[in-house]
């Protein structure tokens, strides 16, 4: 199991109280991860989704996570955004 697997599958299980919920074996993991991480993309992100990949492509975009910065840390430019998330680039 590499890190990924292990926040989805351990460490966020465990934190909320459900982790005798995951299953033990792997394919019966991803069906159970498919229907309890899935949410619905908001209208925010969505906008956001559009304006880094147009309209098009962004319709088709079915799961995304959000990521808000904190107004007590440093506030990135444009230039960090794009250095932080390369895929963002158009």
């Amino acid at each position: 199991m590499d890190a990924h697997e292990s926040q989805f599958y351990e460490w966020l299980p465990w934190i909320g109280g459900y982790l005798d919920k995951v299953p033990a074996d792997k394919v019966e993991r991803k069906k159970w991860l498919a229907t309890n991480r899935a949410v619905r993309i908001t209208p925010e992100v969505r906008a956001k989704l559009e304006a880094a990949y147009g309209k098009e492509r962004a319709a088709q975009v079915q799961h995304a996570e959000a990521f808000e910065i904190c107004e007590y840390g440093v506030q990135p430019g444009e230039k960090d955004i794009q250095r932080l998330f390369p895929m963002l680039k158009k």
